[in-house]
């Protein structure tokens, strides 16, 4: 069953990769709402990417991925793994990453070919357990049908364990870090199966569609569920933000979309953005001028302006390491 799964998966990536071309690039403009619902219940944020204009613009690769990098940030770990399956960034439609409560964290790299990533993964299998090397054990398993490779070991003195899930045109792949103790690869597991069902059908989507349609669009956009005992920036009462923003140069443009509980809520964050008590304004790194804002029943739009830090502390703050 698994060899029929891999012929089957090769077979269709080299189908994807002829339609495709040689050369071919995307739009800069991420479609949050596509990206959103690939992901299972479960999952309460989602940021999407253009990997392609971050890495290929200098001053969005040296303003923004570097410091990100820094910071250990989920879109490194994203440019790491192109990096090591060597794929072409100008190639990618999108990456993605995704997080939820007792969840790993899970990435998207649309457009990465079966047969390339699963020759980079079998050169893994050769290094694992290999004197010197990182790399200390290496499975494949087949959940619902489909392979799932789970591999890892002792980086500098940090554990660090990966699930890969490998599809004719896209890569899946989950991390766990061991920050004081062994990575945790239960959860690991529980979290592969979980996007397997997804992949299936057997497990649903996260469901909110409409708040990421709201802001698709721009060089990176996201959405959450928001949780207020942990989530920054945040108003009283809101239930679910998302964003997308456009980069101009060494400034940029967010768009800013917010379901709150009721109107009162919304009009009371309205306030405090007017004057310049909202955390949307100023929250540790993230600093930013009010532009237009338009408020709807319990649905508050507002664009704000910031600069290169500003973003990499947005996207710190919204999703973190």
């Amino acid at each position: 069953m698994r060899t029929r799964v891999l012929v089957g998966l090769a077979l269709a990536s080299i189908l994807v990769v002829a339609v495709g071309g040689v050369g071919w690039t995307q739009s800069s403009a991420v479609k949050l709402d596509e990206i959103v619902v690939q992901y299972p219940e479960g999952y309460t944020r989602v940021l999407g990417a253009d990997l392609a204009l971050l890495m290929g613009d200098a001053t969005l690769r040296e303003g923004v991925l570097s410091p990100l990098g820094a910071a250990r940030h989920p879109l490194n770990g994203i440019r790491q793994a192109a990096e090591l399956f060597r794929l072409d960034p100008q190639k990618l439609p999108w990456v993605a990453h995704g997080a939820g409560p007792n969840l790993s964290g899970f990435s998207i790299i649309d457009g990465a070919p079966f047969p390339q990533v699963f020759g980079a993964l079998q050169g893994l299998k050769a290094a694992a357990g290999a004197p010197g090397s990182p790399y200390k054990h290496w499975e494949m398993v087949e959940i619902e049908g489909i392979p799932v490779i789970f591999t890892g070991g002792i980086f500098g003195p940090i554990p660090i364990e990966w699930a890969y899930i490998p599809l004719a045109n896209r890569l899946w792949f989950g991390t766990e870090i061991g920050l004081g103790g062994p990575a945790n690869t239960a959860r690991l597991k529980a979290s592969a199966e979980r996007v397997v069902g997804r992949l299936t059908g057997r497990v649903g989507v996260f469901d909110e569609f409409v708040a990421a349609y709201a802001t698709r669009g721009g060089a990176l956009a996201f959405v959450r569920r928001t949780d207020l005992t942990r989530d920054k920036p945040a108003e009283l009462g809101e239930e679910v933000m998302s964003y997308a923003v456009f980069f101009e140069g060494t400034t940029a443009r967010v768009r800013f979309a917010i379901r709150f509980v009721s109107e009162s809520a919304a009009q009371a964050a309205l306030s405090n953005l007017l004057s310049g008590k909202s955390s949307y304004l100023a929250q540790d790194l993230y600093r930013a001028e009010l532009g237009n804002r338009t408020i709807s029943g319990r649905v508050l739009d507002f664009e704000v302006r910031t600069d290169l830090r500003g973003i990499v502390g947005l996207l710190i703050l919204t999703m973190p390491s």
